[in-house]
């Protein structure tokens, strides 16, 4: 913990100084009391954090041979001698190679497993009927290798349900579904049932807002208001782009395909509105116990023990017949996997007594021990990023000993990413 949190700030920096990435916009996502998520005015944190590494790397095997890159192979097993890990089997083409040198574990979870002799079959079974937002790649391979050489695994019944899968309309049953973003409901989205009616704080954790939807009237719906909307338009339209969210020009063609009343979905909005000016002017008052901690005033999600403290992009229910909107039907889906290979502080894979397995390390979601039982958003993503720069570090510092040294990414890179934005020079 004092490794994730206390490289936070800095590993943010890292990203924006050195792969100059959009990280300007904070926001508060489920579960949190503060706004304290980084992400950019465009395209999904993840997707433009790991495509900048990605980039990076390659721009580094283009100019040296401190990087290689080997496509569309699969590690099969970790070759290990006196006790640690020297390099891998993986097969190419129907043959087998082997790579020597320490081993960097980052495969991520099993999610996407829904074999006999799965993972998730033998620690959550009772989730085996539930579609995953994982590919179908995710199938704890990282894990599974590592228990084979005697590393030590944690926490690997923690399976966290998020409760915005997108359903797309075409293929309901899909086993494998897109992510509402967070971000969505950090912006005022509200979640309600097949009545038009609220049941939760759209802002608590995900197990709890998950739980909250199995007690209620599917189909769940996803909808945003104008300014809500507004303030994500980017996601809003990739995700209306995928046919996963719909826009309907006034709330009131939106109740005409939910069939309900559009006095439902006004009342609905009446409420929330009337509960976020009482919290205003009144942040420490109402009636509710609130989360993290005070009191609320907000009704729907009060009487679940849960009540919602914070309050984005309101409209009152009057609004709501000429408003324009974003719909989109979402359920519950496997999502991440707390659990995976034991680490250290320095991103080592643990042995089954206790000690650092010599030349392994394994990086975000693969690694476990991390997030408790229940991983909050944003956190993966710090995860990867934070454990990723200390694997590497401390890998480096394995394999080179005394003639360990940092090393410039402009440098190795030949000017790093911004360099492909320059200006073509003049002829």
């Amino acid at each position: 913990m004092q490794v994730l949190c206390g490289n936070s700030g800095p590993d943010v920096d890292w990203l924006v100084d050195k792969f100059d990435l959009d990280m300007s916009l904070l926001a508060r996502l489920g579960g949190h009391s503060a706004p304290r998520t980084h992400r950019g005015k465009e395209r999904f944190p993840g997707m433009t954090i790991t495509y900048a590494l990605i980039q990076m790397v390659e721009k580094i095997s283009e100019r040296s041979d401190l990087a290689r890159i080997i496509n569309k192979a699969k590690v099969k097993q970790l070759l290990t001698k006196a006790g640690g890990v020297c390099g891998v089997i993986y097969e190419k083409k129907g043959k087998d190679f082997t790579e020597e040198g320490p081993v960097i574990l980052a495969t991520g979870g099993f999610g996407a497993d829904f074999t006999d002799d799965s993972l998730l079959a033998k620690y959550r079974p009772d989730l085996l009927h539930l579609p995953t937002t994982n590919g179908d790649h995710t199938t704890g391979d990282g894990i599974k290798m590592g228990e084979a050489i005697g590393a030590r695994s944690i926490d690997l019944e923690w399976v966290q349900v998020h409760p915005t899968g997108l359903v797309e309309p075409d293929d309901p049953e899909a086993k494998i579904k897109f992510l509402a973003a967070e971000a969505l409901r950090g912006v005022g989205g509200l979640v309600i049932n097949a009545n038009g009616e609220r049941f939760c704080n759209e802002l608590g954790r995900r197990d709890y807002v998950t739980g909250e939807m199995w007690k209620s009237n599917p189909p769940f719906r996803l909808i945003l208001n104008k300014a809500a909307s507004d303030e994500i338009i980017w996601h809003c339209k990739h995700y209306t782009g995928r046919g996963v969210m719909k826009f309907y020009a006034t709330g009131e063609d939106l109740c005409k395909d939910m069939n309900i009343p559009l006095s439902t979905l006004e009342a609905t909005h009446q409420a929330h509105f009337e509960a976020a000016k009482k919290q205003e002017k009144d942040p420490n008052g109402g009636p509710f116990e609130a989360y993290p901690s005070g009191k609320t005033w907000d009704d729907a999600s009060g009487k679940t023990g849960v009540g919602k403290k914070f309050f984005h992009n309101t409209i009152d229910g009057s609004k709501v017949k000429a408003e324009p909107f974003y719909s989109a039907i979402i359920t519950p889906v496997i999502h991440y996997c707390m659990g995976g290979l034991e680490i250290d502080e320095n991103s080592a894979v643990v042995a089954q007594s206790g000690k650092a397995i010599p030349g392994l390390y394994a990086a975000g979601e693969v690694a476990g021990g991390v997030h408790g039982n229940n991983r909050l958003g944003g956190n993966s993503l710090l995860d990867c990023v934070v454990f990723g720069r200390v694997a590497g570090r401390h890998c480096a510092k394995y394999m080179l000993g005394d003639k360990f040294k940092n090393m410039d990414l402009k440098e190795l890179s030949g000017g790093g990413l911004a360099a492909d934005k320059a200006p073509a020079a003049k002829l």
